[in-house]
């Protein structure tokens, strides 16, 4: 009976360890102070200019409420009668073989 509580009390003194460890300070602080500074380096040499939206806002010309309705009823038009297709056959039927 003796030895079954040993046993028992080591196990249960085990856990307690493993479930305290869960709780401890990180081993490595220097690594979790640079966590994802390698994927944000790649970020930005993806990015020609990121200064360019705020330099090149002001460009975008202004439209008024009637250019906007006309150019939404001409987008809407194309749906109900799309423009013919340009479509350019070569050497595609009609032709004799030999």
């Amino acid at each position: 009976m003796r030895a079954n509580t040993s046993i028992a009390a080591a196990a249960a003194a085990l856990a307690l360890g493993l479930a305290l460890g869960g709780c401890a300070a990180t081993a490595s602080p220097e690594y979790d102070a640079r966590f994802g500074d390698s994927a944000r380096a790649i970020k930005a040499q993806q990015l020609i200019d990121p200064a360019a939206p705020q330099r090149h806002a002001q460009q975008t010309p202004r439209s008024d409420g009637r250019t906007v309705v006309e150019a939404g009823a001409r987008h809407v038009d194309t749906y109900r009668r799309p423009p013919p297709a340009n479509v350019i056959n070569i050497g595609v039927g009609g032709g004799s073989s030999r």
